[in-house]
């Protein structure tokens, strides 16, 4: 199953031919004198991207309100009247935005976090996958198709360059000017996936990288500034998963925890509040101190059936959250539980929901 999942996330695909930018600034002004807009707000929860069927344009975003503990879905056409499009992948939020990449739409959208309202439109893009705020003056994105981080201005949306990286990348992380970026798949390159390129964000230039297993799929910084890194072993079980520990000054793995079983591929590495706890997927739902040297004999949260397929921790509560992507062809599901494990609910999304983002 957890192969079938990684499988759905391999796609192909095409070039995009427009870009769209409006300048946040003034649409901000708008934002702030238009009492429609301004009755829209979505208040605190998390969004769900529901990435849909490939090429079936069916993608659709969904929002948690914590005040109702209500699931609104198919939020972004409510608020805008447009399609999300084909494939949702990743949401990066920065200030009062978000943005939403749509993969095999070859576009970005910028909304407005409070309320989804479209602020921005970038496309002309390959294949983006997840979008790294530098500062206002450069956003980072990569790539499954191209060899290379695409760069945009994050006030304009304008386009301005491109990264030579020779791989693709997927995950990217900033953490003291450098952007960590995962070379995640082995689609369409001779070169090997089991690197974690770093750039350096003040010459947007390729300086390093660093050899763990095969696949990295996710990252986070502990309450200790170390870097942790998962792989999933590769897509074809050619190695056992592990989990790295790395300094991001010196670049040096610290420890590396190899998972007991090559069959599994475990994904999602997240972080509780306190930054103390690794959370990850791998059928059930794993935690596990940074301190310990061995990955847990069995899961936090068991799966019990579901088909977990995506995982967050609220940054806020500690609360998990994980979603239920079923068989793939109807609605989701999104699963709440307490720091505990506890479930607290269950609720209904689009078809495949993906990532999660809290506003």
């Amino acid at each position: 199953m957890l192969k079938e999942r990684s499988f759905q996330r391999i796609f192909r695909f095409f070039l995009g031919i427009m870009m769209l930018s409006l300048i946040f600034s003034c649409t901000k002004n708008k934002d702030i004198d238009d009492p429609i807009i301004n009755n829209l707000n979505l208040g605190k929860g998390f969004f769900v991207l529901n990435q849909g069927n490939f090429t079936s344009g069916n993608a659709s975003m969904s929002f948690f309100r914590k005040d109702s503990s209500k699931m609104l879905n198919n939020l972004f056409y409510q608020r805008n009247g447009v399609p999300l499009g084909d494939v949702a992948q990743s949401m990066t939020f920065w200030k009062n935005y978000a943005f939403v990449v749509v993969n095999n739409s070859s576009t970005i959208w910028a909304i407005n976090a409070n309320n989804a309202v479209i602020v921005g439109k970038l496309s002309s893009l390959h294949s983006p996958r997840y979008v790294c705020v530098i500062d206002a003056e450069k956003t980072y994105v990569s790539d499954f198709q191209i060899p290379g981080i695409t760069v945009f201005q994050t006030s304009t949306l304008q386009l301005l360059g491109t990264i030579p990286t020779g791989k693709t990348t997927e995950r990217l992380l900033l953490h003291e000017n450098k952007v960590f970026a995962a070379n995640w798949s082995q689609y369409n390159q001779t070169t090997p996936n089991n690197t974690v390129q770093v750039i350096d964000a003040g010459l947007d230039q390729l300086v390093d990288s660093i050899v763990v297993a095969k696949e990295p799929n996710s990252m986070v910084i502990d309450k200790n500034g170390k870097l942790w890194i998962l792989c999933s072993g590769g897509y074809l079980n050619e190695e056992l998963p592990a989990l790295f520990r790395i300094n991001p000054t010196s670049l040096e793995i610290e420890k590396r925890i190899n998972f007991p079983d090559i069959s599994t591929s475990p994904e999602n590495l997240c972080l509780n509040n306190s930054a103390d706890t690794l959370f990850f997927l791998n059928n059930g739902i794993y935690r596990m101190p940074i301190d310990d040297n061995t990955i847990p004999d069995s899961p936090f949260i068991g799966s019990d059936g579901k088909n977990f397929y995506s995982l967050a921790i609220d940054p806020s509560s500690s609360e998990i959250v994980a979603t239920d992507a079923g068989n793939y062809l109807q609605k989701g599901y999104v699963f709440r539980f307490r720091p505990d494990g506890t479930i607290i609910d269950s609720l209904a999304t689009g078809i495949i929901p993906g990532f999660i983002g809290f506003n």
